[in-house]
């Protein structure tokens, strides 16, 4: 079980390599698999993540140009489309950065308040007079792990136990309710504000405040705010049926119920807010050149986003000179990473590949 577990929303840290985009003016190599840009100006940037392989698809990339391209050879779910960097994966734990910056235009329009605690939203719950929503954005809380930590959440026992209520959770068989009302009487790992600790419960309970702050469901407020915004045509919250990558070795997830039988989530209501965004390359390079150039909120709420605390921001790491997350699923994993740069603005560097 413990083999599974990690690749459910997991919060992993993964090195930077290189990388794949979109660009009008790229073109492959003769084995349809990378490209890199001829300009002379980002030799120095090539030399530092360009020429990198992975197992899907990558991209580095600036605030104005597709920097480098790799996308594995290979064809998309149906058999005929080449893998491309507009092939649709599951993003996993990356998604948690959409769903800081909804709470943090929130805030903004001053529906919300990052230091409001939890009692206001959910009077039932007792912890929730300490633990405040700037504690659920920086992993702070002590509320444990609903899908990494179900015995101490679902207050289960045993092997068997877990992987049936990890099955019951990802076939969308666990209602908010049944969530919220094992919370209520799921201890707390530690007195709020005092560690850091990852929990997907964290941004699970994120994505119920924007729902009943907003009155939409967390797919349509961040398809609004943010996906719309940034010209994500292919990038989905809470949905099935639209990834395009090929699932590979899965066949025990599926045995479990973790999966459907080819290999893809089947979970569109649970998972949300703390995962399940289905996005590709083409969208992300859009989504991050729009937060970090200031599109998506104002100075002071990226000033919150990027504030480090305990080793954890709102939906990032601190990590040098800029800021990443990664995030595994069933059969992919993500990698999204912007470094400041002097030169350039900024430098992005996205992976999806398969696990």
């Amino acid at each position: 079980m413990k083999k599974v577990l990690a690749l459910l929303l997991a919060f992993s840290m993964i090195l930077p390599i290189a990388s794949c985009g979109n660009g009008s003016n790229t073109k492959l190599n003769e084995k349809g698999t990378s490209w890199s840009s001829p300009d002379e100006k980002y030799k120095t940037v090539l030399k530092s993540y360009g020429g990198n392989t992975c197992a899907g698809t990558m991209v580095v990339a600036t605030d104005e140009d597709i920097v480098y391209m790799y996308c594995e050879g290979g064809v998309e779910k149906g058999g005929k489309t080449p893998v491309s960097e507009n092939t649709v994966f599951d993003i996993a734990s990356c998604s948690k950065m959409f769903t800081a910056v909804c709470i943090l235009q929130l805030a903004e329009k001053g529906r919300l308040d990052i230091n409001d605690t939890l009692d206001k939203y959910y009077p039932e719950y007792d912890a929730g007079k300490t633990i405040t929503i700037y504690n659920l954005l920086h992993m702070t809380s002590g509320i444990p792990d609903y899908l990494n930590d179900p015995d101490t959440f679902w207050n289960i026992s045993g092997e068997d136990a877990a992987n049936q209520m990890i099955s019951d959770i990802l076939q969308d068989r666990k209602t908010d309710d049944d969530l919220l009302n094992a919370m209520y009487k799921a201890p707390l790992n530690f007195e709020p504000g005092t560690l850091f600790e990852y929990s997907n419960t964290n941004y699970r309970l994120l994505a119920f405040i924007i729902e009943k702050v907003s009155g939409m469901k967390y797919c349509d407020y961040v398809k609004e705010n943010i996906f719309d915004k940034c010209g994500m045509k292919n990038t989905t919250s809470m949905a099935t049926g639209d990834l395009t990558y090929v699932p590979k070795s899965f066949e025990e997830d599926a045995k479990h119920g973790f999966c459907d039988k080819d290999g893809y989530p089947v979970c569109p209501n649970n998972t949300r807010g703390d995962g399940g965004i289905h996005s590709n390359l083409t969208d992300m390079v859009a989504f991050d050149r729009a937060l970090f150039t200031g599109k998506l909120l104002n100075k002071s709420s990226m000033e919150i986003l990027l504030k480090d605390d305990n080793g954890y921001c709102c939906g990032l790491v601190k990590e040098g000179k800029g800021y990443y997350h990664s995030g595994s699923s069933i059969s992919c994993s993500s990698y999204n990473k912007m470094i400041e740069s002097e030169e350039f603005g900024h430098i992005y560097i996205i992976r999806f590949e398969h696990t």
